[in-house]
């Protein structure tokens, strides 16, 4: 695939679709660096297989100074950034905080700016670096009590299609919708609405974790050569109309 000792930094490698990618890109020979808030547990296993690990808060700008800084000094390439963390704090409009709000937006939109932004001279040192940003339906659909989410996401694509533009090529950069999978963030869903989800798709499945984060290591290796700019949906799902129901968020993580 065109990995093997490339540098790849995963945010949110204790997440269900984290968690196979940093081991799949271990797979191919990938030396992995992840991210992790609060699953101590998973993350030392993964160090065991020989991936290495920062505790991070998204929310936080000056832990994302620090975990670049660690990045940096542990290589001073970096070939492949994927932002795979997220969080969710949903309420109705109406009764949103602004609090609810600020983080959420600082997690899944800010996050990636700063932490991309401190990495980028790592990032074009492997011309191309590549970047990957987990986005969702919800960034063009809406969805029910999660208006925060759904800005970030809109927010998330917006900045892809500039920074691809911007990075003229020295770094390759893309969003990508996973599709509805089972995680802990879906979890949270009613099983009404998920089951939804799962008879939307035209193979009736939820999305597979493995086969996203293999197309998303595709996107990451010396095979892609031009896709960037692009926002891809790597599910089944027929309908876009669903962004009215309660809790159908359209990622995974």
């Amino acid at each position: 695939m065109g990995l093997a000792g490339k540098n790849i930094l995963i945010t949110g490698g204790t997440s269900v679709l984290g968690e196979s990618l940093v081991r799949q890109a271990m797979l191919v020979g990938a030396r992995v660096f992840f991210t992790w808030r609060r699953d101590k547990e998973k993350a030392d296993e993964l160090e065991k297989l020989g991936a290495r690990s920062v505790q991070l808060d998204l929310t936080s700008s000056e832990a994302i100074r620090q975990t670049a800084e660690k990045i940096s000094v542990a290589t001073r390439t970096l070939h492949g950034l994927v932002h795979n963390a997220a969080m969710t704090c949903d309420a109705m409009v109406e009764n949103l905080t602004e609090d609810d709000w600020d983080q959420v937006i600082d997690a899944n939109a800010k996050a990636p700016f700063l932490l991309t932004r401190e990495l980028m001279p790592a990032l074009e040192k492997a011309n191309p670096g590549r970047v990957i940003a987990l986005t969702s339906r919800a960034a063009t659909s809406g969805v029910y009590g999660a208006a925060n989410y759904a800005a970030s996401k809109a927010a998330l694509e917006a900045w892809v299609k500039t920074l691809a533009r911007e990075a003229d090529g020295k770094v390759l950069v893309n969003a990508v919708n996973p599709g509805f999978m089972l995680s802990g963030m879906t979890n949270k869903v009613p099983e009404k609405a998920r089951e939804l989800q799962r008879n939307l798709s035209a193979i009736k499945k939820y999305s597979d974790p493995d086969a996203v984060a293999k197309a998303i290591l595709f996107l990451l290796s010396d095979e892609n050569t031009q896709i960037t700019g692009q926002v891809l949906n790597l599910e089944s799902r027929m309908s876009w109309s669903v962004g009215s129901v309660p809790g159908a968020k359209g990622d995974g993580d």
